[in-house]
């Protein structure tokens, strides 16, 4: 859903030129637990007349909040500068679009905008209920539930039994949309008995998921021309730039932090296992 640079019947601010004296800018926050991701938005606008209908109940600002992979598309009414929305991790994964925009809550009869574009001149428009007002650019999100180690690359990969008839080492494909990670029958059988306790999930990712990371990034590259055009490739290089790593770090200290330092949680649960088998 792109709202900016489109043709409207009214001068909306953020839309291009149509209002150069005022700006309407919102920024998203998203975080997780284990339940609920949390979009917070911030909203900044100069548009005194904006902030007026506002005011007087007349407009609001909406967050439209949409997931193509759940179909999940549902909008937000909010009258404040802050506003943060809960979500259940059931409804949203993968890549999450949000954009916000001022819309109209009832009609605005000879609607005028200051500020607007000298084209405009003294001309008045009818606005009606759910007409937009304001655009601002939109973001796009991960939906990856953080909170689980496995889960959080799930956008990036998944873990397959191999169709090899014979025991053969781990393998990974990078030619699909996400990363396949193949096991041979007996380790999948294992993996999967695994995946089910919850404090050897940290062991499941230093050994499987680590390691193919790594081989991942390293295939990226340092030329964005020459890297994988895939969908995990595309995840993957937005959430490197996210990261608070300096440009000299290496693919494995890169693998690291976007995992969450699995080794140093991986000898934490080893080190509580064993405390516990003492005692």
């Amino acid at each position: 859903m792109r709202l900016s640079n489109r043709s409207f019947p009214h001068p909306v601010v953020g839309n291009g030129d149509d209002v150069p004296g005022a700006e309407f800018q919102v920024t998203f926050e998203f975080e997780a637990d284990k339940s609920n991701f949390y979009l917070k938005a911030l909203v900044q606008c100069s548009s005194q007349t904006l902030l007026k209908a506002i005011r007087k109940g007349r407009a609001c600002y909406t967050m439209h909040v949409e997931c193509s992979n759940t179909l999940f598309r549902h909008t937000y009414d909010f009258d404040t500068e802050t506003h943060r929305v809960t979500i259940p991790t059931t409804a949203i994964h993968d890549t999450v679009e949000v954009n916000a925009f001022v819309r109209a809550k009832a009609a605005i009869p000879k609607y005028t905008v200051e500020g607007a574009h000298p084209d405009y001149g003294d001309a008045v428009f009818q606005v009606g209920p759910g007409d937009i007002l304001a655009v601002a650019d939109g973001q796009t999100f991960d939906a990856d539930h953080s909170v689980d180690p496995l889960r959080r690359v799930g956008a990036l990969m998944v873990v397959e039994q191999s169709g090899k008839p014979v025991a053969h080492p781990m393998e990974a494909d990078f030619d699909a949309d996400k990363i396949r990670i193949l096991l041979c029958e007996e380790d999948f059988a294992a993996y999967g008995d695994m995946k089910a306790v919850p404090h050897l999930t940290n062991h499941l990712t230093t050994t499987l998921v680590l390691p193919v990371l790594i081989e991942a990034i390293h295939l990226l590259g340092d030329e964005p021309d020459a890297a994988p055009e895939n969908k995990w490739a595309k995840i993957l290089s937005r959430r490197l730039e996210t990261l608070a790593v300096g440009s000299s770090a290496t693919a494995l200290e890169k693998a690291q932090q976007l995992l969450g330092l699995p080794i140093r949680r991986a000898l934490a649960s080893a080190q509580t296992y064993l405390a516990g088998s003492s005692s």
